[in-house]
Protein backbone atom coordinates (compact mmCIF):
# COMPACT_ATOMS: atom_id res chain seq x y z
CA UNK A 1 0.00 0.00 0.00
CA UNK A 2 1.00 3.29 -0.67
CA UNK A 3 -0.07 7.31 -1.28
CA UNK A 4 -1.40 6.37 -4.84
CA UNK A 5 -3.57 3.74 -3.12
CA UNK A 6 -6.85 3.97 -5.39
CA UNK A 7 -9.32 4.08 -2.06
CA UNK A 8 -12.95 3.16 -3.32
CA UNK A 9 -16.19 3.59 -0.88
CA UNK A 10 -18.28 1.33 -1.62
CA UNK A 11 -21.81 1.41 -0.32
CA UNK A 12 -25.03 -1.51 -0.81
CA UNK A 13 -28.24 -0.50 -1.17
CA UNK A 14 -31.54 -1.87 -2.32
CA UNK A 15 -35.45 -1.03 -2.48
CA UNK A 16 -36.24 -4.70 -0.14
CA UNK A 17 -36.28 -3.45 2.99
CA UNK A 18 -38.84 -5.28 4.81
CA UNK A 19 -38.96 -3.40 8.31
CA UNK A 20 -38.94 -0.12 6.45
CA UNK A 21 -39.45 -0.50 2.54
CA UNK A 22 -37.93 1.66 -0.34
CA UNK A 23 -36.30 3.41 3.05
CA UNK A 24 -33.05 4.77 0.91
CA UNK A 25 -35.20 6.24 -1.75
CA UNK A 26 -37.35 7.92 0.88
CA UNK A 27 -37.41 11.88 0.46
CA UNK A 28 -35.97 14.14 2.94
CA UNK A 29 -35.00 17.68 3.26
CA UNK A 30 -35.76 18.01 -0.95
CA UNK A 31 -33.75 14.64 -2.10
CA UNK A 32 -33.72 10.73 -1.15
CA UNK A 33 -31.85 9.32 1.48
CA UNK A 34 -29.47 7.65 -0.75
CA UNK A 35 -28.77 11.23 -2.33
CA UNK A 36 -27.47 12.51 0.85
CA UNK A 37 -25.64 9.78 1.94
CA UNK A 38 -23.68 9.97 -1.26
CA UNK A 39 -22.83 13.46 -0.83
CA UNK A 40 -21.62 12.55 2.57
CA UNK A 41 -19.37 10.08 0.74
CA UNK A 42 -18.26 12.50 -1.69
CA UNK A 43 -16.63 14.45 1.41
CA UNK A 44 -14.24 11.68 2.41
CA UNK A 45 -10.62 13.21 1.58
CA UNK A 46 -9.17 9.54 1.54
CA UNK A 47 -11.23 8.19 -1.15
CA UNK A 48 -10.47 8.44 -5.02
CA UNK A 49 -14.56 7.28 -6.05
CA UNK A 50 -17.87 6.46 -4.58
CA UNK A 51 -19.49 3.15 -5.74
CA UNK A 52 -23.11 1.93 -5.17
CA UNK A 53 -23.26 -1.66 -5.44
CA UNK A 54 -26.89 -2.28 -5.68
CA UNK A 55 -28.83 -5.78 -6.97
CA UNK A 56 -29.98 -7.05 -10.32
CA UNK A 57 -33.06 -7.46 -8.91
CA UNK A 58 -35.34 -5.16 -11.40
CA UNK A 59 -36.88 -3.51 -8.35
CA UNK A 60 -33.54 -1.41 -8.27
CA UNK A 61 -33.82 -0.37 -11.84
CA UNK A 62 -34.95 3.18 -10.09
CA UNK A 63 -32.37 3.06 -7.55
CA UNK A 64 -29.96 2.66 -10.25
CA UNK A 65 -31.50 5.29 -12.30
CA UNK A 66 -31.74 7.69 -9.63
CA UNK A 67 -28.16 7.69 -8.46
CA UNK A 68 -26.92 8.07 -12.40
CA UNK A 69 -29.15 10.65 -12.31
CA UNK A 70 -28.32 12.57 -9.73
CA UNK A 71 -24.83 12.11 -9.02
CA UNK A 72 -23.10 10.60 -12.55
CA UNK A 73 -19.41 11.02 -10.19
CA UNK A 74 -21.18 7.95 -8.58
CA UNK A 75 -20.61 4.79 -10.24
CA UNK A 76 -23.47 1.80 -9.99
CA UNK A 77 -22.60 -1.82 -9.80
CA UNK A 78 -25.15 -4.29 -9.79
CA UNK A 79 -24.83 -7.95 -8.56
CA UNK A 80 -26.17 -10.63 -6.78
CA UNK A 81 -29.51 -9.88 -4.02
CA UNK A 82 -28.54 -12.17 -1.43
CA UNK A 83 -24.76 -12.55 -2.02
CA UNK A 84 -23.46 -9.18 -0.27
CA UNK A 85 -20.23 -10.36 -0.37
CA UNK A 86 -20.00 -11.36 -4.16
CA UNK A 87 -21.42 -7.56 -4.83
CA UNK A 88 -18.66 -6.05 -3.20
CA UNK A 89 -16.24 -8.16 -4.87
CA UNK A 90 -17.47 -7.25 -8.19
CA UNK A 91 -17.59 -3.39 -7.18
CA UNK A 92 -14.01 -3.59 -6.10
CA UNK A 93 -13.03 -5.72 -9.43
CA UNK A 94 -14.96 -2.78 -11.67
CA UNK A 95 -13.94 -0.12 -9.92
CA UNK A 96 -9.88 -1.49 -10.06
CA UNK A 97 -10.02 -0.61 -5.89
CA UNK A 98 -6.81 -1.36 -3.90
CA UNK A 99 -9.00 -0.10 -0.62
CA UNK A 100 -12.36 -0.75 0.22
CA UNK A 101 -14.42 1.41 2.36
CA UNK A 102 -17.32 -0.08 3.70
CA UNK A 103 -20.65 1.98 5.02
CA UNK A 104 -23.80 0.75 4.42
CA UNK A 105 -26.43 3.01 3.00
CA UNK A 106 -28.70 2.64 6.07
CA UNK A 107 -26.33 4.82 7.93
CA UNK A 108 -27.58 8.51 7.26
CA UNK A 109 -25.36 10.44 9.73
CA UNK A 110 -21.41 8.36 8.87
CA UNK A 111 -18.59 10.39 9.91
CA UNK A 112 -16.36 11.06 6.45
CA UNK A 113 -13.54 11.79 9.41
CA UNK A 114 -13.89 8.96 11.04
CA UNK A 115 -13.81 6.59 7.61
CA UNK A 116 -10.22 9.22 6.72
CA UNK A 117 -9.23 7.71 9.51
CA UNK A 118 -9.83 4.20 9.50
CA UNK A 119 -8.18 4.23 5.88
CA UNK A 120 -5.12 5.78 7.69
CA UNK A 121 -4.87 3.54 9.82
CA UNK A 122 -4.77 0.74 7.58
CA UNK A 123 -1.99 2.38 5.48
CA UNK A 124 -0.23 3.23 8.55
CA UNK A 125 -0.34 -0.37 10.24
CA UNK A 126 -0.12 -2.29 6.88
CA UNK A 127 -3.37 -4.24 8.07
CA UNK A 128 -5.18 -6.17 5.96
CA UNK A 129 -8.52 -4.89 7.56
CA UNK A 130 -9.79 -1.68 10.34
CA UNK A 131 -13.09 -1.49 11.89
CA UNK A 132 -14.27 0.67 13.98
CA UNK A 133 -15.22 -0.09 18.07
CA UNK A 134 -18.45 -0.89 18.28
CA UNK A 135 -18.26 -0.24 21.92
CA UNK A 136 -17.66 3.27 21.53
CA UNK A 137 -19.70 4.89 18.72
CA UNK A 138 -23.64 4.34 18.23
CA UNK A 139 -25.06 2.04 15.63
CA UNK A 140 -24.89 3.89 12.47
CA UNK A 141 -21.30 4.72 12.54
CA UNK A 142 -20.00 1.55 11.61
CA UNK A 143 -16.86 1.79 9.22
CA UNK A 144 -15.20 -0.91 7.80
CA UNK A 145 -11.92 -0.94 5.95
CA UNK A 146 -10.33 -3.96 3.82
CA UNK A 147 -7.53 -3.91 1.46
CA UNK A 148 -8.52 -5.90 -2.56
CA UNK A 149 -6.73 -9.28 -1.16
CA UNK A 150 -8.13 -8.98 2.02
CA UNK A 151 -11.92 -9.12 0.45
CA UNK A 152 -10.72 -11.22 -2.15
CA UNK A 153 -10.01 -14.15 0.57
CA UNK A 154 -13.01 -13.89 2.42
CA UNK A 155 -15.06 -14.11 -1.25
CA UNK A 156 -13.21 -17.04 -1.96
CA UNK A 157 -13.71 -18.78 1.30
CA UNK A 158 -16.37 -17.75 2.91
CA UNK A 159 -19.05 -20.58 2.98
CA UNK A 160 -21.59 -19.36 5.48
CA UNK A 161 -24.89 -17.31 4.69
CA UNK A 162 -24.43 -15.19 7.62
CA UNK A 163 -20.83 -14.61 6.31
CA UNK A 164 -21.73 -14.00 2.72
CA UNK A 165 -24.90 -11.59 3.68
CA UNK A 166 -22.94 -9.59 5.76
CA UNK A 167 -19.11 -8.81 3.95
CA UNK A 168 -17.07 -8.30 7.37
CA UNK A 169 -17.93 -11.69 9.58
CA UNK A 170 -15.41 -13.52 7.86
CA UNK A 171 -12.54 -11.40 8.52
CA UNK A 172 -13.62 -9.82 11.68
CA UNK A 173 -15.61 -12.69 13.98
CA UNK A 174 -15.07 -16.47 12.23
CA UNK A 175 -11.90 -16.02 10.61
CA UNK A 176 -10.55 -13.14 12.79
CA UNK A 177 -7.06 -15.24 13.74
CA UNK A 178 -6.08 -15.52 9.22
CA UNK A 179 -5.88 -11.39 9.09
CA UNK A 180 -4.07 -8.37 10.60
CA UNK A 181 -6.46 -5.87 12.11
CA UNK A 182 -6.84 -3.16 13.51
CA UNK A 183 -9.77 -1.16 15.59
CA UNK A 184 -10.51 2.60 15.69
CA UNK A 185 -11.83 3.83 18.80
CA UNK A 186 -13.81 7.27 20.03
CA UNK A 187 -11.23 9.86 20.29
CA UNK A 188 -13.53 12.67 20.95
CA UNK A 189 -16.77 13.44 23.18
CA UNK A 190 -18.42 10.62 24.13
CA UNK A 191 -21.89 10.73 22.09
CA UNK A 192 -25.17 10.16 24.17
CA UNK A 193 -27.12 7.71 24.05
CA UNK A 194 -28.53 7.57 20.61
CA UNK A 195 -29.86 5.26 17.09
CA UNK A 196 -27.99 6.55 13.97
CA UNK A 197 -29.39 4.20 11.82
CA UNK A 198 -32.22 3.64 9.29
CA UNK A 199 -34.59 0.74 10.04
CA UNK A 200 -37.85 1.18 11.17
CA UNK A 201 -40.09 4.63 11.19
CA UNK A 202 -39.10 6.24 14.15
CA UNK A 203 -35.66 6.38 12.91
CA UNK A 204 -37.25 7.99 10.02
CA UNK A 205 -38.28 10.62 12.48
CA UNK A 206 -35.14 10.90 13.73
CA UNK A 207 -33.73 11.76 10.45
CA UNK A 208 -36.10 13.98 9.16
CA UNK A 209 -35.53 15.82 12.42
CA UNK A 210 -31.79 16.25 12.00
CA UNK A 211 -31.10 16.86 8.57
CA UNK A 212 -33.89 19.52 8.89
CA UNK A 213 -31.04 20.82 12.13
CA UNK A 214 -27.87 21.18 11.81
CA UNK A 215 -28.95 19.57 8.38
CA UNK A 216 -27.85 16.51 6.02
CA UNK A 217 -23.94 17.65 5.32
CA UNK A 218 -23.58 18.49 8.79
CA UNK A 219 -20.77 17.14 10.56
CA UNK A 220 -20.84 13.74 12.65
CA UNK A 221 -19.75 16.29 15.45
CA UNK A 222 -22.13 18.82 15.03
CA UNK A 223 -24.93 16.02 15.56
CA UNK A 224 -23.36 14.98 18.35
CA UNK A 225 -23.29 18.03 19.84
CA UNK A 226 -26.99 18.68 19.16
CA UNK A 227 -27.95 15.63 20.51
CA UNK A 228 -26.21 15.94 23.40
CA UNK A 229 -27.78 19.42 24.20
CA UNK A 230 -31.50 17.74 23.48
CA UNK A 231 -31.73 14.66 24.51
CA UNK A 232 -35.66 14.53 23.60
CA UNK A 233 -34.67 14.35 20.30
CA UNK A 234 -32.02 12.00 20.34
CA UNK A 235 -34.68 9.87 22.54
CA UNK A 236 -36.84 9.64 19.38
CA UNK A 237 -36.17 6.05 18.08
CA UNK A 238 -34.78 4.50 20.99
CA UNK A 239 -37.80 2.20 21.36
CA UNK A 240 -36.80 0.91 18.14
CA UNK A 241 -35.70 -3.00 17.85
CA UNK A 242 -31.93 -2.69 18.05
Amino acid sequence: MNGTDNVVFITQARSGSTRLPGKVMKAVAGKSVLYWFLRRALLCRSVSSVCVATTVNPKDDALAAHVAAELPEVCVVRGSEEDVLSRYMLAAERTGADIIVRVTSDCPFFDWNLVDRCVEVLKDKKADAVRTLRSDFPIGLDVEVFTRETLRKAHENASDPFEREHVGPYVFQTHSSEFAKQWVDNTGDPWPECRLTLDYPEDFALLERLYAEPGPLASAKEFRTFLTERPEVAGLNLDAPS
